[in-house]
């Protein structure tokens, strides 16, 4: 990624694992984006302090409450990252959030399985589709 010059760019699942690591690459680069959105379910609970410590320290992350299962959290997510960049347009979209549950072929729910379904699988393609105008799909610069 060392080319890669990127001005805005949301990361789903970013309050800790691979999603916390590459908001920490972001802001590592030569030259950072003007803009990191860190999309999580629950930006003020425990598993986001390390989150919010960097971006406590970095103005240019804006930490967004993101539930990728939900279209409702979805559209104010998008909504919350419009009124950032205007009608600039998002650059690059990291779909990373994810879950697992650690169920045996006898302990296996269909509750468990549809939410890592819909959060795994259904999360990414309602993302990718969320547009909170016609000016603030993809725009280029990647």
């Amino acid at each position: 990624m060392a080319g890669l010059h990127v001005r805005s760019l949301l990361v789903t699942g970013a309050n800790r694992g691979i999603g916390l690591g590459l908001v920490q690459h972001f802001l590592r680069m030569p030259k950072p984006p003007q803009w990191i959105f860190a999309g999580c379910r629950d930006p003020k609970g425990q598993r986001a302090q390390e989150l919010q410590n960097l971006a406590s320290k970095h103005p240019n992350i804006i930490i967004i409450p993101l539930e990728v299962a939900n279209p409702a959290s979805i559209k104010a997510a998008a909504a919350k990252v419009g009124e950032h960049l205007g009608g600039s347009g998002l650059n690059l979209l990291i779909n990373n959030a994810g879950m697992v549950k650690s169920n045996t072929l006898d302990t296996e729910t269909l509750e468990d399985m549809s939410e890592v379904y819909t959060t795994n699988t259904i999360g990414p393609l309602l993302m990718g589709q969320v547009r909170p105008s016609p000016k603030l799909g993809c725009a280029g610069g990647a």
